[in-house]
């Protein structure tokens, strides 16, 4: 993508109509990496006690922009420089206080990435920051029981509107609620679909969003009295990975949004390294089967899941104080990773989870950027997980890189309140 096209992109958000990219085949394979484009679209959230950060890594020092877009129109706009360390953090309030909004990013080069961090009284989301529109993306994990609401973010940043259907699995079956057909995005909008309202005490709901017309992306939320989790819909694919980290008690969800059953095999790297078809099994015709991690024993661990068809993997947490957090699993491994926003939780903690899947160890060099960027080499044994705590007391991004097949996750801890988000993979030299 040229920089030509990306100012286009943002010019038109301001004042004219765009050319709407071509949708990107998603990967379907197993690859070292994947390119990501130099724009991303992010979700945004100025108010109801929440506030949204849009945190910025990459590998040069270069500027970029960020535009947040509601309601058909501009909300607001802002330029920021990444600096010598690689990394910038913005606060949408100075941008525009617009409650649920899309806020799209150009980014200074294809070797960057951008993520969502929302902070409120006692609750934290983070999620990377969306950067293809596909056709067909999944979202599971979700439920409309006890105190849990639960919507749908459909953003759509370009010139024309777009149609998006949804099919729906719960425990009852294949929904039939008419809300969930023909729902129009217009233009440089955003609109959310209360799940809660459409679809009321749902344990579990499997989505399948297909882009009728036009081009969206979409993101979902859970919204409980204690946390909020934020996590990408995202095109199906045969093979994922997942690393978990120690003590979050939760489930691995399968999703497919295809109208027939769909095969399943489960590897898990544990305390006992890899093992091999530790599970098997069957995900329901646009429905989802949900593995507890416990499986892997204690300590952190990671899952591979491989299907004879395209489907998607999300990591769900439920803590029993009201700590939520949903975030979507990695189709690639890679050996170079960026993590926008790891470490840039206000009051939080954090803690990094690596999986090296490949047959040898290698030295992972782990950097915190911010105004003094900090570097740890830590080894990772071929096939096995490492866990530990931030190296700075405060960042504003981690990139993670080694020999290695990796896949790197940041947890962020604020009170009782969690969130989980898998980084973005940049593409091998």
């Amino acid at each position: 993508m040229t920089r030509a096209l990306l100012a286009l992109i943002v010019a038109g958000l301001a004042a004219a109509s765009v050319v709407l990219p071509e949708p990107v085949a998603p990967v379907t394979s197993p690859v070292a990496a994947v390119d990501f484009p130099s724009v991303s679209v992010c979700p945004v959230e100025e108010g109801g006690g929440r506030n949204t950060t849009i945190a910025v890594a990459s590998n040069v020092d270069g500027g970029g922009q960020l535009t947040v877009f509601a309601g058909g129109a501009v909300a607001g706009s802002t330029s920021f420089q990444t600096g010598g360390p690689g990394s910038a953090a913005i606060q949408a309030v100075d941008v525009a206080a617009v409650g649920v909004a899309g806020g799209l990013l150009e980014l200074p080069d294809a070797e960057a990435a951008s993520g969502s961090i929302f902070t409120g009284a006692g609750s934290v989301a983070h999620e990377t920051c969306l950067a293809t529109p596909a056709p067909e993306m999944l979202l599971a994990g979700g439920s409309t029981t006890g105190d849990q609401e639960h919507e749908i973010q459909l953003m759509n940043p370009y010139s024309g509107q777009a149609v998006v259907d949804l099919t729906v699995r719960s425990e009852s079956g294949l929904e039939s609620a008419p809300q969930l057909r023909g729902i129009t995005v217009p233009s440089r909008s955003s609109v959310v679909v209360d799940m809660d309202e459409i679809l009321p005490g749902r344990e579990s709901l499997a989505v399948s969003i297909q882009v009728a017309s036009g081009s969206a992306l979409a993101i979902g939320r859970i919204v409980t009295s204690g946390d909020v989790a934020l996590w990408n819909a995202v095109a199906p694919a045969p093979d994922w990975y997942v690393p978990v980290p120690s003590g979050g008690a939760g489930e691995i969800v399968i999703s497919t949004g295809v109208g027939s059953d769909v095969e399943y095999q489960v590897d898990v790297y544990g305390p006992d390294g890899l093992v091999e078809a530790f599970a098997e099994g069957v995900v329901p015709a646009h429905g989802d089967t949900d593995i507890s991690v416990d499986v892997a024993g204690e300590g952190a661990s990671a899952f591979r899941v491989v299907a004879t068809q395209p489907v998607a993997v999300f990591l769900r947490l439920v803590g029993e104080e009201g700590g939520i957090a949903v975030t979507t699993g990695s189709t690639v491994t890679a050996s170079r990773w960026l993590l926008p926003g790891a470490g840039l939780a206000e009051g939080g903690t954090g803690r990094l989870v690596v999986l090296n899947a490949g047959l040898e160890q290698t030295n992972v060099v782990i950097t915190a950027l911010g105004q003094q960027s900090v570097v740890k080499q830590p080894p990772v044994d071929a096939g096995s997980v490492l866990e530990f705590a931030s190296i700075a007391p405060s960042a504003n991004a981690y990139t993670v890189s080694g020999e290695g097949l990796l896949v790197p996750m940041w947890v962020t801890s604020v009170g009782t309140a969690t969130a989980y988000s898998v980084g973005a993979p940049l593409i091998d030299e």
